[in-house]
Parts: structure tokens; sequence; C-alpha cells
């Protein structure tokens, strides 16, 4: 193989160097959040550093075996299921594997003997097609999969948490995208047998990426705290749907948690904390999470982000309204009001009132 120019060589370090670190980082759970999710992402990081393999022997002077080239290409083979396994954990952390999920690995152990056997299962086609052909083909449908889990992910979030920015993974949604392009490019590279390595622009993009990535995973949140009963009902949307239908609670006892639930809102207020969740509220309402989520939905007929933003937006309001409150900015009302942000803040407000704080505030003032 040729040399590598000093620009794409030291990319190369460079990606090789953070997906190690990052691999290491969240696969230990330094973090101490969404455990099994960042062990699978971790590991996926990990065996992504195997597309750069050539480049990396060649800086070390290195001989690359055929027997390393072959344990290579077999573990590049389980990247896209690795990290759909992780998306499943970072929207379901009690997820169970069960006979179906082990199903996923099929494809990948069969093309694996091919490759190892260095066989043809298709006619006319070499081992290596095939091998390209299944990387193509796994980045594509496990990339899709993937953001069709996140989509649901981000629906489910209102049933139980009060903000969504910081746990509704939108910066793995942003990342598939960029691992379709980085997947076909290498897919088709590798195809193609180009001598040489990756070209500067392609390991640049790599790189963007790559630390795109980091900066999110590094700062990432618990996503759910909640119990994994309660979970489990409130996860499975066609199970929750029929279990409202039928009464968890008498009616009477719904009264009574309803009024409950008032009682503290108003007096303690919890709403103005901006990472409130349902199992926090629950917990001051002395009632499982379960039972609250059945009787916000019951009771008032919303969801959990519903109900507290619906609390959030009349505190705001007020504040938008009064002029004893004009010294705050929009940010500074919308923290006042539980919001985590401006961006937030603008978002459910003007879905409820149908204006953005701004222009509520401007309208008052010409009143």
């Amino acid at each position: 193989m040729p040399g590598l120019n000093p620009i794409n060589s030291l990319l190369v370090i460079v990606i090789t160097g953070s997906l190690l670190l990052l691999s290491f980082l969240l696969g230990s759970n330094l973090l101490k959040v969404n455990r099994k999710a960042n062990l699978f992402f971790g590991i996926f990081l990990l065996l992504w550093v195997s597309f750069w393999s050539d480049e990396i022997f060649a800086l070390l002077h290195l001989q690359h075996t055929t027997t390393l080239s072959t344990f290579l290409n077999i573990l590049q083979l389980f990247v896209s299921v690795l990290f759909y396994f992780s998306i499943c954990y970072f929207t379901n952390p009690h997820k169970q594997f069960r006979g179906k999920d082990y199903l996923h690995l099929v494809i990948p152990t069969v093309v694996s003997v091919s490759v190892f056997f260095k066989t043809e299962f298709v006619s006319g086609y070499s081992w290596r097609q095939l091998f390209v052909v299944t990387m193509l083909l796994q980045a594509l449908f496990y990339t899709t999969l993937s953001y069709i889990l996140l989509e649901k992910h981000q629906k489910r979030l209102e049933l139980f948490n009060s903000e969504r920015e910081s746990v509704d993974l939108k910066w793995i949604k942003h990342i598939i995208i960029a691992l379709i392009g980085i997947s076909v490019f290498i897919s088709i590279y590798n195809i193609l047998f180009i001598e040489g390595s990756l070209n500067s622009i392609a390991n640049s993009l790599t790189l963007v990426i790559i630390y795109f990535i980091a900066y999110h995973a590094m700062r990432q949140k618990e996503i759910f705290i909640i119990g994994k009963e309660d979970m489990e009902y409130i996860l499975q949307d066609e199970e929750y749907n029929a279990q409202v239908k039928n009464k968890l609670i008498s009616n009477d006892e719904l009264a009574q948690i309803k009024q409950r639930v008032i009682e503290v809102m108003e007096c303690e207020k919890p709403y103005l904390e901006g990472n409130l969740s349902l199992t926090k509220l629950a917990e001051l309402i002395t009632v499982s999470p379960h039972q609250l989520s059945y009787v916000l939905n019951e009771g008032f007929q919303k969801n959990f982000f519903q109900f507290i933003n619906d609390y959030r937006v009349e505190k705001a309001k007020a504040y938008l309204v009064s002029s004893e409150y004009d010294h705050l900015s929009i940010l500074g009302i919308a923290y006042e009001s539980g919001f985590n942000s401006k961006t937030a803040f603008n978002t459910v407000f003007k879905k409820h009132t149908g204006k953005t704080p701004t222009v509520f505030k401007n309208e008052r003032s010409i009143l």
C-alpha cells in the first residue's frame, strides 16, 4: 500500500485515538447513565475503528496478514447491529432480549462464514462482493430501524418527562444520516478495490462526526428515571391504551388523587423544577408513577408533559402580563417558569397560545 500523505496520516491517527478513547469512556460507564445503551454504543465505536485498519497498519509498518484481515472483516459485519442494539437500550433500558432479537445476528453470522472460508453462497458473486453488499444493506436497514425507534421514543417522552431537549436523543438522529453517508462511501471504496487510503476530505468529515458524537455523548443525562414495572406499563403503547380503558383505581380514589395533585401543584409548585419527572411528582403525591399516569390521563385528559407545561405556560403568562417583571428577559421568564431553555419555552408557549412569548408581551404593552 502506498504511503499516506501527511494530512491523511494525522487524520487517521486522530480518528483512531478519538474512537478508542470515546469507546472506553462510554463502555466503562464513566458517566453512570444509560449503562446498557452506552456499553453497546462503546463497542460499536470500538469496532468502527476497524474500517481504518489498512491505514493504521501502514502507519505502524506492520504486516496486514490475511487472517487478521479476515477477522476484521467479520467484526465489521456486526457494527450496524451493535449500533441498533444501543438504540434499543437508549429507548428502553429495561429491554429483555428475546428469541426474535437474536435473528439480527443470523445474516452477519452467515456472511462471516463466507468471509472466513472465502466461499460463494450466491453463484457468480465472490465472498468480498457479498461482504460489501451485506455491509451496505445492513447500514441502510439498521440506521432506518434506529431512526424509527427514536421517533417513537420522542413521542413516549411526554408520558413521563416534563422536558425533552436533554433526553430526546436528537443528536443520535442527526448522526444517523451522517453514518449512512459514511457507510455508503466506505462500502463503495472497498468494493472498487481502490489502492491507497480514504481521502482527506472523507476522513475530515468522519472526524467531525466523531467529535459531534463525543460532544453529545459526554453530556447525556439519564433518560428513564423510573422503575422497571412502571416503565413497562408506559412504554408499551398498545398495552397502555388497553389498560387505561380498564379501571386501574376506583372513581372515588381517582377523585381523591386528582384533588391531591391539584393541591401539590398549586401549593408546592413542583412544575418550576426544570427536570421534573413523573417519578418525582408521584413521590410528592405519594402514589406510584403508574397510578399518577392513569390519573393524569383519566382525570385531566392530558399526558404528563402536557399537564406540567400547562402550569408553566400559565406562570409565564402571569410574568409577561405584569409590568412588575419587566426587568426579566424572555430567557429569565422561561427559567422562572420552569423551562430549561428559551427554545423549549418558545415552542411550548406558542403551541398553547398561538403566539411567541415576545409577541404576547408586546401585545400587553400595546393594550
